[in-house]
């Protein structure tokens, strides 16, 4: 914690990182071979090397937002790391056959831009 950074702003801080660190730690030890096979089927090349690296993106970028290491460069990891799990596993155009799905989807898009948000007021 820097001299201008308030309690408040230390517990947003940490609360983001805590967004990226859990869901790493959900995904990268039992959703793994699910969410390798949802990026198969929606045709990424290399679906387990890019998920890999996706999980890397989340743990470095959420641990240098809880040690406020790097601040920034953290919080652009995480940016491009949100925009591009939003548009492989949030295609909500896709949905057509399921309007509660799709409202899921919809719904996702909107949260990941807050988060994105809250990424860019913690620069």
């Amino acid at each position: 914690m820097d001299g201008t950074e308030t309690t408040l702003h230390l517990i947003g801080r940490l609360l983001v990182a805590f967004l990226f660190l859990g869901t790493f730690a959900t995904n990268a030890t039992m959703k793994v071979e699910q969410h390798r096979a949802r990026m198969e089927g929606y045709g990424i090349p290399m679906p387990s090397l890019f998920l890999w690296i996706g999980f890397a993106m989340e743990a470095v970028g959420g641990l240098m937002l809880v040690f406020d290491w790097h601040r920034q460069i953290g919080a652009w990891i995480l940016i491009v790391f949100t925009i591009a799990a939003t548009a492989i596993f949030h295609r909500w155009w896709t949905v057509t056959n399921d309007p509660l799905r799709r409202h899921f989807h919809i719904s996702f898009v909107f949260g990941n831009c807050a988060v994105v948000g809250a990424l860019f007021l913690l620069m």
